[in-house]
């Protein structure tokens, strides 16, 4: 079934009220460890500049599904996102530079909403981009997997888990909450995934299936 473009927008705008009450927590690991899971790590981020176009599938609420594409780049930290219609219709475009505001180039009704903005930015950006710095802090989770954690002061909390072949799952918390989970599927291409499932979970949350076309 395909959803209307308002329904869409509307739906991806939620913003999950699910909390947990703590971030998991992180036993700790030797130097040497720390040191080379943090490199690990780094490789769920393709290095700028980079382009790449996803076909997208979108998973809704009430069985309502939508698909897309977007066409992505990211060059100095900035991020510019393009989201068409499967025809090739340009549905929006704008650019997020830094902690600059975001700049909306060209949006079609209902596409033009600021929520739908900032969220189409937030997953992208949480995808695609590396946290500034190294992590704050590399350890095992209470299941064992080894994970950075990245928290930048006034932001958002990362968390980056790996799996014996590399990174497997890119989490993002809002304080204790977390606010999407993004897995990591496929044999990486400088940084690039094959499949990568982006899920914002509880009430009005949503799933975004993003498959590579191209990337340079």
């Amino acid at each position: 079934m395909t959803m209307r473009p308002f329904a869409l927008l509307l739906l991806l705008s939620s913003v999950s009220t699910a909390a947990c009450a703590h971030l998991p927590a992180l036993s700790p690991v030797d130097a040497e460890s720390a040191k080379s899971a943090a490199s690990r790590c780094q490789q769920a981020f393709p290095a700028q500049p980079w382009h790449a176009t996803h076909t997208i599938f979108a998973s809704l609420p009430f069985g309502q599904n939508s698909a897309l594409l977007g066409a992505t780049s990211a060059e100095a930290g900035a991020l510019h996102a393009v989201l068409l219609s499967p025809e090739g219709v340009t549905l929006f475009s704008g650019i997020q530079r830094g902690s600059d505001p975001l700049r909306i180039e060209h949006a079609v009704p209902p596409f033009d909403r600021p929520e739908f903005a900032a969220s189409l930015i937030a997953d992208v950006g949480n995808t695609y981009l590396s946290p500034a710095g190294p992590p704050i802090a590399v350890g095992n989770y209470v299941s064992g997997a080894t994970v950075c954690r990245w928290l930048p002061p006034g932001g958002e909390t990362t968390d980056v888990e790996l799996a014996s072949d590399g990174p497997h799952v890119i989490r993002t918390f809002h304080g204790a909450r977390l606010s999407r989970e993004i897995l990591l599927l496929g044999a990486p291409d400088k940084g690039f995934y094959p499949l990568v499932v982006l899920r914002v979970p509880g009430t009005g949350g949503y799933q975004l299936e993003m498959r590579l076309v191209e990337h340079e």
